[in-house]
């Protein structure tokens, strides 16, 4: 079967039509749907993920993007404690409405599993072009599912958001680490050098 193909005529028409539509008016996906459709194999070539119902691409892995995140790895493997929790990357999480995939994660070994784990110790992202996101809708959804921390690795910037103590739909800490700065971590981990972090991103 082939592919859709829109042309550059259709396009603008396309971007029009969308701008009309209600955000009431769209389907939002379960997660029980959403998990059906991957094991259906429906998402294999297509990076998305489920948020508040709707799929959303993922953010673009650029080497910077995949250096920091080979960091933090084994900044989290060398320093939890493995017989309470796990370490998981660029695994799902099932959550009310939404199915993220954080970069990084620190799962409490009792954590609830609806069917992916439904909270975090920690939660990692690295952004690159999703950062919007990252900061403004993923810190709503992560301090719903009570996930403990989290942090929002913002390369460009050169910094690290860091969100603490999660209360209904926000976090009641939200601070800005930066290069020469350390970050007091969770679960026992040892401090985060921001510089180091940004230095071996940029390798």
């Amino acid at each position: 079967m082939s592919g859709i193909h829109v042309s550059r005529e259709a396009a603008p028409i396309i971007g029009s039509m969308s701008a009309q539509i209600e955000l009431d008016e769209l389907h939002r996906f379960t997660t029980d749907e959403y998990r059906r459709l991957v094991e259906a194999g429906a998402f294999e070539d297509l990076p998305v993920e489920l948020i508040d119902g709707l799929l959303v691409r993922k953010d673009m892995k650029s080497r910077e993007h995949e250096q920091a995140i080979e960091w933090l790895n084994r900044y989290l493997f060398r320093g939890v404690d493995d017989e309470r929790y796990a370490v998981r990357v660029a695994s799902s999480l099932t959550l009310e409405t939404s199915a993220p995939e954080p970069d990084l994660a620190l799962i409490p070994r009792g954590a609830s599993r609806p069917y992916h784990p439904a909270t975090a110790a920690l939660a990692i992202e690295v952004s690159v072009s999703s950062l919007r996101r990252d900061l403004d809708v993923k810190s709503i959804i992560y301090a719903r599912a009570l996930v403990a921390e989290y942090w929002v690795v913002d390369l460009a910037g050169a910094r690290v958001v860091v969100h603490r103590v999660p209360r209904a739909d926000r976090y009641e800490q939200v601070v800005e680490a930066r290069t020469g700065e350390r970050i007091a971590a969770p679960a026992g981990l040892p401090e985060l050098s921001v510089e180091q972090l940004l230095r071996a991103a940029a390798a």
